[in-house]
């Protein structure tokens, strides 16, 4: 949260943040529990692939904490914020008057868990980010940011 302050505008508010939803944790469980499972299976190579699924999980597993504990997206009442990364920082801002496009991608799951892809376009510039949590609340968000700068505007 200290970079999304010291990163605002003077006169800019959050006025949401959206997290990354804690599914992006169930591939890398699912890969541990499978070797888990064949490391505790019996010997042999059974063995040898549990001890490699573990070693996958557990990697998996700190790459997905690590994108979770480094993505911040917020919208604001002049901007949508994206920054993604902990020691490699990658940080779009987007003005929400040349936005062109926002979509949503919800699976079956995503829909049942609430978290779907965000895909914003402007400018011809088209960023995507996925695991988004209650993303049609983000999409919502923005509308309204944008509605209330064009009614002030006019």
């Amino acid at each position: 949260m200290k970079f999304l302050t010291s990163y605002l505008q003077p006169g800019e508010t959050v006025m949401y943040r959206a997290r990354i939803h804690l599914f992006i944790f169930a591939q890398p469980l699912i890969i541990l529990i499978l070797g888990y499972y064949f490391w505790h299976s019996s010997a042999g190579l059974n063995h040898y692939l549990g001890l490699t699924l573990l070693f996958l999980g557990l990697v998996s597993l700190i790459q997905r904490l690590c994108i979770k504990l480094g993505s911040i997206f917020a919208v604001t009442n002049l901007r949508l914020i994206f920054k993604t990364g902990i020691i490699g920082r990658k940080t779009r801002d987007l003005i929400l008057l040349k936005i062109e496009g926002l979509w949503i991608t919800q699976s079956i799951i995503g829909r049942i868990c609430n978290y779907g892809t965000i895909v914003v376009s402007t400018g011809g510039v088209t960023n995507t980010y996925t695991y988004v949590a209650s993303p049609m609340r983000f999409k919502r968000e923005v509308d309204i940011c944008i509605e209330g700068r064009y009614n002030r505007e006019a």
